[in-house]
């Protein structure tokens, strides 16, 4: 249909700027992992899903890349691994291990290829995976639901192949860690300073994926110049691990086997913030921001994006927010403010879960377009925020519709609104002339007067009139609700 405007959909995808001022969060890890005196380590990034984790560990790799772009000598090598998109017939294990070898392949051909030393350490390194086994775990694991025992993670590693005169005999995990420190002081990557892992989505695998992700990270982290940062909620990862290291009942959540385990890998965690009110705010804001528009720029989205940081510092309100000369926000900042107080205490601030209330409010209002009817988008997003906090009223409210008694109701809901509010103002002017007597009688102090009668509480409203407060910062105004709207919902 020409002519019609595109739906507008936000990505879920991890953000490349940061919405939600949590570099203070990535410089931190970055500065761990890149510290000397910590090396090797391991760090989490915790939070719940769709909070941002993935977000942070891409301003990690940005600042990452960085910094190794600016020193020759000191390069850093950024590995990124999902075990949540790893193929299930190879195994965690076997694939992580994979990978760090694969990124350091890709290097020293980038450096002109391998010496003669790093490309024999590199083949035995790879023969100590025994892919075939690594299918069979794998399968096995899939298909009975059992964790792969630790005899079998050992023996992906341990056995040897017997291929190109390699010695036969038993290979151990001390020997697959030695021939990789090995390979990482090799002269021809004597100029990585770090090889920093960054794991995402752990705490959305399977059991047996959690378990093998993380020993294969034990199998590097006795190494130096290696770093994991792992993106997960710590809660979860721990969940997981409890079907391998069951907890007693008297346990101590924090001496459970699970959390003790995961701890001897993961050093400390940085846990994200919760979103202020004010953030939920500004990322609202943000994102109605952040679209293609004639009038906003880079420049100009930088200038907001800035402005809303300084905000944050200073503890102020998006009220005193700068714009750009010639740009007008002021509908978008308007809508932001009004949907504020909901999202920030019914969705608790989670990026991802507003991104999903900005869809849906969007898929519903082309739909509507589509369908030749013109809708008030404001009042749509009342009716979700209707449907979101109270379920039950709001089924009352299509229950109406259906028997075409919606507008006698909302008049009916109008009238006892109105006179719960003119009661209030009655009871607001006895407060003031309560008041004025009592400065009267100061003074006249020998004038006495009878003492009034205790102020009459304000009555609660029915249950039936209950209504979703839309005002914001110099926002007061009703939204009417309409029979088309509610189709739409």
């Amino acid at each position: 249909m020409s002519g019609i405007k595109p739906v507008r959909l936000w990505s879920d995808e991890p953000s490349p700027v940061d919405l939600l001022a949590f570099a203070a969060v990535a410089e931190t890890a970055v500065e761990a992992v890149l510290d000397d005196t910590l090396d090797p380590i391991a760090l989490g990034v915790s939070g719940p899903w769709g909070s941002g984790k993935s977000t942070v560990l891409r301003l990690i790799e940005g600042d990452l890349t960085w910094r190794s772009t600016s020193q020759d000598n000191e390069q850093i090598l950024v590995v990124q691994s999902d075990p949540w998109r790893y193929d299930p017939s190879v195994g965690a294990k076997a694939t992580l291990i994979g990978e760090v070898l694969t990124a350091l392949q890709e290097e020293l051909k980038r450096k002109g290829g391998a010496s003669e030393k790093a490309q024999n350490l590199l083949k035995k390194l790879a023969k100590r995976v025994n892919w075939a086994k690594a299918l069979k775990v794998a399968a096995r694991s899939s298909i009975t639901l059992q964790l792969p025992t630790l005899d079998d993670l050992s023996g992906l590693i341990n056995e040897a192949s017997v291929d190109d005169g390699d010695e036969a005999g038993s290979k151990t995990l001390d020997e697959f860690r030695t021939e990789f420190d090995e390979l990482l002081k090799d002269d021809a990557l004597s100029h990585i300073k770090r090889v920093v892992v960054l794991v995402d989505d752990l705490d959305r695998c399977l059991p047996e994926t959690v378990v093998e992700t993380l020993e294969a990270m034990r199998l590097f982290l006795s190494v130096p110049k290696m770093s994991f940062v792992i993106a997960a909620d710590e809660d979860r990862v721990a969940d997981a691990l409890r079907d391998r290291y069951p907890r007693s009942e008297r346990s101590d959540p924090e001496e459970e086997p699970a959390r003790l385990y995961l701890h001897k890998i993961v050093q400390t965690t940085l846990k994200l913030p919760a979103l202020s009110r004010f953030d939920t705010e500004a990322y609202l804001l943000l994102q109605l921001q952040n679209r293609p528009k004639p009038e906003l720029g880079a420049d100009a989205f930088t200038d907001i994006l800035t402005g809303c940081t300084d905000l944050r510092t200073k503890a102020g309100s998006l009220d005193d927010l700068k714009v750009p000369t010639g740009l007008d926000i002021t509908g978008e900042r308007q809508f932001a403010a009004r949907l504020t107080p909901m999202l920030y205490e019914k969705l608790r601030g989670s990026p991802r879960r507003i991104k999903r209330f900005l869809n849906d409010l969007n898929v519903r209002e082309s739909i509507a377009r589509r369908r030749g009817i013109e809708l008030d988008i404001a009042v749509v997003a009342k009716l979700m925020m209707l449907e979101l906090l109270l379920p039950e009223e709001f089924n009352k409210v299509l229950d109406w519709l259906a028997h075409g008694q919606l507008r006698d109701q909302l008049t009916e809901l109008e009238r006892l609104a109105g006179r719960v509010g003119s009661e209030t103002s009655a009871e607001e002017q006895a407060a003031a002339a309560e008041t004025n007597n009592n400065e009267k009688t100061q003074r006249h102090p020998k004038r006495h007067r009878p003492a009034r009668p205790p102020r009459r509480r304000q009555r609660r409203r029915p249950r039936s009139s209950r209504t979703i407060s839309f005002a914001g910062p110099s926002c007061h105004r009703h939204w009417p609700i309409s029979t088309s709207a509610l189709t739409f919902i």
